[in-house]
C-alpha cells in the first residue's frame, strides 16, 4: 500500500465522518422551553426564555453559539442569541438559555403585556442557526404566548 492510497483512504474516512456529523446535527430537533424573564435594557425590551435541544443521535454536541430574527405575524421584531457553549449528550436533551432583545415597536408592546397577565395571543417565530460541533444547521421554532 502506497502513500497515496493511505491518504485516500484517510480522506474518505474524513469525508465519511463530516456526512454523518452534518447528517446527525441537522436531525437535532428544537423546542421551545419557559421564558424565564423579561427586563428594559434602557428602552430595549428583554425577554429571557429556553430552547431545549433533543439529541437522538449517539454523538454528542457542543452547541457552540445560535443566533436568529424573531417575527410576529411577519414583522421582524427583535433577535434571538446565545454564544455559551452548551453541550447536549447522545441520547439526551438541553436547555440553552435564550436572550430576545426585541425592537420598541406597538406589537412587542402587546407581546410584553400578554406576558405580565394581560389577554391576547401572540405567535413569535424564532428562526436563525445553531452551530453544532462546527457545523451549521438552520433552526425555527414557533412560541405562543397569551390565551
Amino acid at each position: 500500500m502506497t502513500g497515496l492510497d493511505v491518504l485516500l483512504i484517510l480522506a474518505g474516512a474524513a469525508g465519511i465522518y463530516i456526512w454523518n456529523l452534518s447528517r446527525a446535527a441537522n436531525n437535532l430537533t428544537y423546542f421551545p422551553g419557559n421564558i424565564t424573564g423579561i427586563s428594559l435594557d434602557g428602552l430595549t425590551p428583554v425577554v429571557y426564555a429556553t430552547l431545549v435541544i433533543q439529541n437522538t443521535s449517539n454523538l454528542t454536541f457542543t452547541i457552540n453559539s445560535l443566533a436568529g430574527s424573531v417575527t410576529s405575524n411577519g414583522t421582524l421584531i427583535g433577535n434571538v442569541s446565545d454564544f455559551v457553549p452548551v453541550t447536549v449528550p447522545a441520547n439526551s436533551q438541553g436547555q440553552i438559555p435564550l436572550t430576545l432583545r426585541l425592537q420598541p415597536l406597538g406589537i412587542v408592546n402587546d407581546i410584553i403585556a400578554i406576558l405580565t397577565g394581560g389577554v391576547g395571543q401572540r405567535a413569535l417565530v424564532v428562526a436563525g442557526a445553531v452551530n453544532a460541533n462546527g457545523m451549521q444547521q438552520p433552526f425555527s421554532l414557533t412560541y405562543n404566548v397569551g390565551v
